[in-house]
């Protein structure tokens, strides 16, 4: 699977956090029922990354909490510890090593975090999902095939738990003010995004709709919600980041564009020197409940 650093997804979360859909969230917590009754909620984070999702769903999970979080690379999941100790750091919480975990005390509850290494391509059905609450995943789907969301939905079929699925890419990208190649550029990322990233050809913007049908035929409860990036003009490190990556991924997909790309990229490197530039992303949300 192809990486991703640290550096960039510390400097997304914040564009994640503005953009989850809480209502989904919540949705979500009701789903839960701690097994055995009374105990801490045990939630699995697939593509864990540095904890981002952690971050972001503890504090509305609110009571105990065991989170086992999965990925594939180790520098991510040791960053991950970093930046989660300096996460409860900045709010006064305490934070220790507790047996290689991390424990964090917020009030009266309790919030262990344990990493874990493993390769999802190879190795989804070896996670025992029938020992957690719920599972959660974000800004991982649309990176994956057909088939492996295919054995996915077989696994929470035959587990029945909840899903959130968080800040799946749906296809949507509108920089304002436009430009004339703005559509050569999104033609090509979109051709990108096909690739395979390790899980087979990449659903990218369809990986939504085809998780949520796959798992409404076997019977979960599947609602979706727009969860969006708004990046401003006053965003310009991460305007930056967002016109080089389509320009770089625009030239890697179809080399003959180069011309036009690297006039595309210039008009929006002066737009974001001018304060002009801003642009939307589309992601979408998607919670899938078992039926009762």
């Amino acid at each position: 699977m192809t990486g991703f650093s640290a550096d960039w997804l510390r400097q997304r979360e914040p564009f994640d956090l503005a953009a989850r859909h809480q209502t989904l969230a919540l949705q979500f917590r009701e789903a839960l029922t701690p097994r055995p009754p009374q105990s801490a909620l045990r939630i699995l984070d697939l593509a864990s990354g540095s904890g981002a999702n952690f971050r972001a769903l503890a504090p509305v999970l609110q009571t105990d909490q065991e989170w086992l979080m999965v990925d594939h690379d180790p520098l991510l999941l040791a960053a991950q510890r970093t930046e989660i100790a300096r996460w409860a750091a900045q709010h006064g919480w305490h934070c220790q090593d507790q047996e290689g975990a991390l424990s964090i005390h917020v009030g009266t509850a309790r919030w262990l975090v344990r990493g874990q290494q493993l390769d999802l391509a190879r190795d989804l059905e070896s996670i025992d999902l029938a020992s957690c609450d719920g599972l959660v995943t974000t800004a991982f789907l649309d990176l994956v095939s057909a088939a492996w969301l295919d054995r996915l939905s077989a696994l929470l079929m035959r587990t029945h738990r909840p899903l959130l699925a968080t800040l799946t890419v749906d296809g949507r990208r509108t920089w304002s003010p436009g430009r004339p190649a703005d559509y050569l550029v999104a033609d090509a990322f979109l051709s990108h995004q096909g690739s395979d990233k390790g899980f087979g050809p990449s659903l990218g913007a369809r990986a939504t709709p085809h998780l949520a049908a796959g798992l409404a035929k076997v019977g979960y409860q599947v609602s979706t919600q727009t969860s969006d990036w708004t990046i401003g003009q006053e965003h310009r490190e991460m305007l930056l980041t967002m016109a080089r990556e389509a320009a770089g991924v625009a030239i890697e997909a179809e080399p003959t564009n180069a011309p036009a790309v690297s006039a595309w990229l210039a008009e929006k490197l002066a737009d974001i020197q001018q304060g002009l530039l801003s642009l939307n992303v589309g992601h979408l949300d998607l919670l899938a409940v078992p039926a009762v």
